[in-house]
């Protein structure tokens, strides 16, 4: 995700399954069944200021509030890895858009590289200075976006799927909806080991209390 490679490296804080296709609505689009959901115990939560992520009791939930230090980072971060092709779980993005710009945003993504932050990525992103909700690629320097909603805070089924006759492209769903394809030409992005992680940063502005990621039923493909 832009913005945590550096940030993070600098602090320094962090230590498959078959794909069918199916001629379906959506074009002929991969087809996965999800793993069994991560368990709570799967993740390694952290906090640079304030706004600590805690897990959702009486649930598999984990949420990560946004912390209002000047630089404040927060993360649910997978304490092992997997090969996967995709990621899927029910939550929200409670955003705002009183942020200083968008290098304050939140994001829920699987990442084959946590210790420079800066391998291939797919997953969604909200920047809190608009409250703009994103489908994203990072890899290969690049980092490509399309516009899922705005203003919206409710609680959705999110999945994004690499595709297995194009591995630099990813399909983007919402509550079982397609949305897009995005494709990166610099990244690779089916079947990486890839780590599932949910994490805000925030770099100055209004208050940003009650904002925050809310993450259940975390799977990968």
């Amino acid at each position: 995700m832009k913005h945590v490679s550096i940030v993070l490296l600098a602090l320094s804080l962090c230590a498959t399954i078959s794909c069918r296709k199916d001629v379906a609505a959506d074009g002929g689009k991969d087809k996965t069944v999800p793993r069994a959901a991560l368990p709570q115990n799967a993740f390694n939560l952290w906090g640079t200021c304030n706004g600590h992520p805690y897990l959702i009791s009486g649930s598999n939930g984990i949420c990560v509030p946004v912390g209002n230090c000047s630089t404040d980072i927060n993360a649910a971060q997978q304490n092992g890895g997997q090969n996967a092709t995709g990621l899927q779980f029910y939550g929200c993005f409670k955003g705002g858009s009183s942020a200083n710009s968008s290098a304050s945003e939140q994001a829920v993504f699987v990442c084959d590289n946590v210790t420079q932050w800066n391998g291939n990525e797919m997953g969604f992103v909200k920047t809190l200075n608009d409250n703009v909700l994103k489908g994203y690629l990072q890899g290969g320097g690049q980092y490509i976006y399309q516009t899922i909603s705005v203003n919206d805070n409710g609680y959705h089924t999110f999945k994004c799927q690499a595709k297995s006759n194009n591995t630099h492209q990813v399909d983007f769903y919402v509550d079982g909806t397609y949305k897009f394809t995005l494709t990166n030409n610099s990244g690779n992005y089916y079947n990486n080991w890839y780590y599932f992680v949910g994490t805000n940063h925030w770099y100055g502005g209004n208050n940003p209390t009650g904002q925050q990621i809310e993450m259940y039923n975390m799977t990968t493909f």
